[in-house]
C-alpha cells in the first residue's frame, strides 16, 4: 500500500500547484475581465474579423465563455457585444465587396468566394447563415453580398441573424468547457476550442464530399448522349 499512498500525494501536490496556478492566472486577468474595455476589444475583435479573417475572434470569444462560468464577464453583455461586432463587420464587408465588385484575393480566401458566389445565386440569403460556420466563410459571403448587389436591408437581417446564432455558438462552447473544467478556465477554454474544430472539420468534409458528389453527377449528365429526335 505504501507505492500506492506515494503515488497518491504525488499526484495531490501536481493538482495542487496546477490549481495555484489558475489561481495566479486569473489574479491577473480579473482587472480586465471586469472592466469595460474587455467589452470594447471584443467588439473590436469580432468586427475585423468579419473584414480580415485574421484576427482570432472565435479563440477570444470561447475563452471569455469558458471565463463566464465563473460569473465575469457578464453573460448577456458577451452576447450583445458579440452580435453587435458580427453585424458592423457583416456591413464593412458587405461594402467593401460593393466597391471592388469581383475582385477579391487569391488563395483560400478567394475560393470560398467562388463557393459563396454560387451559394448565394442559389439559395440567396440563407447562405449568410451557414457561411458564418464555416472557414473564410463570413467574409466571403458578406463581400458577395455586396458584390451582387443584395438590398442591404435583406442583408442586415440575414447578417444580424447569423450573428445571434454564431455568438449563441460559440459563447456556448466555452461556456460548456467553463462548466465542465470550473477549476481550471484554461481547460475550459481548450475544451471548447477542441469541440468547435471538431465541428468545423465535420463541416468541412461534408462540404468537401457533397461538392465532389456534385461534380461527380454533373459530369455523368455531360457524358450522357443527347438522344435524337427523328422527324
Amino acid at each position: 500500500m505504501a507505492p500506492f499512498s506515494g503515488f497518491s500525494g504525488t499526484r495531490t501536490v501536481k493538482d495542487r500547484h496546477n490549481g495555484e496556478d489558475d489561481v495566479r492566472m486569473m489574479d491577473h486577468l480579473m482587472p480586465l475581465i471586469c472592466s469595460p474595455w474587455l467589452y470594447v476589444i471584443v467588439f473590436v475583435a469580432v468586427t475585423v474579423d468579419g473584414f480580415f479573417p485574421i484576427v482570432p475572434s472565435e479563440t477570444v470569444v470561447i475563452s471569455l465563455g469558458a471565463l463566464s462560468a465563473t460569473g465575469s464577464p457578464h453573460l448577456a453583455a458577451l452576447v450583445a457585444v458579440v452580435v453587435a461586432g458580427g453585424v458592423v463587420g457583416d456591413r464593412v464587408s458587405c461594402v467593401l465587396g460593393r466597391k471592388a465588385g469581383g475582385r477579391m484575393g487569391s488563395g483560400k480566401l478567394a475560393a470560398a468566394r467562388v463557393r459563396a458566389e454560387r451559394a448565394l445565386r442559389r439559395y440567396g440569403a440563407m447562405t449568410i447563415l451557414v457561411g458564418r460556420f464555416l472557414p473564410y466563410g463570413r467574409t466571403a459571403t458578406g463581400m458577395m453580398a455586396g458584390s451582387v448587389r443584395m438590398p442591404l436591408g435583406r442583408f442586415s437581417l440575414y447578417s444580424t441573424l447569423a450573428s445571434l446564432g454564431w455568438a449563441v455558438y460559440v459563447i456556448g462552447l466555452g461556456r460548456l468547457g467553463g462548466m465542465a473544467f470550473s477549476d481550471s478556465p484554461l481547460l475550459g477554454t481548450a475544451f471548447g476550442l477542441m469541440i468547435g474544430m471538431s465541428l468545423a472539420a465535420v463541416c468541412a468534409l461534408a462540404e468537401k464530399r457533397w461538392t465532389a458528389a456534385r461534380r461527380r453527377r454533373l459530369a455523368v449528365a455531360v457524358q450522357q448522349p443527347v438522344p435524337v429526335t427523328s422527324r
